[in-house]
């Protein structure tokens, strides 16, 4: 059955009559640590990226998302190293995690999940000189 979730309310299609979804994990909580969903505008979270890398201070962004959000990462990652004109470049890491669900009769049920992390970072105008022709 699918059920109205209390923490997020997000339809979750779960084997069970009532429950809702636990947060997933976080690893870092970081000032250069986004982690997207999809109910966040994705201009608002374009914006704090291009922030975080425009003031100086740091010189790289990590943008995390999970499940259905993990496009969006990906695309808000392409859009910084579009908007930075070769500045800055793309590291890519995915991942599976568990997630935790608490049932109605509060058991937890587990499942997994994709995931992916995307580390933008300032290239500081260095070019290869390495020609694979």
């Amino acid at each position: 059955a699918v059920v109205s979730t209390q923490s997020t309310g997000e339809d979750i299609g779960l084997n069970m009559s009532k429950g809702r979804k636990k947060i997933p994990p976080v690893h870092s909580h970081g000032i250069n640590e986004i982690y997207l969903d999809t109910a966040q505008p994705f201009n608002q979270q374009l914006e704090r990226a291009w922030r975080i890398l425009d003031e100086g201070k740091l010189d790289h962004v990590v943008i995390h998302g999970i499940g259905p959000a993990m496009s969006r990462v990906l695309n808000l990652a392409l859009q910084i190293k579009d908007r930075g004109k070769g500045m800055y470049d793309l590291s890519t890491t995915t991942h599976t995690v568990t997630l935790h669900d608490e049932l109605e009769d509060e058991t937890i049920q587990s499942r997994k999940n994709s995931s992916v992390s995307v580390k933008v970072f300032r290239t500081l105008g260095v070019t290869s000189s390495w020609n694979p022709s």
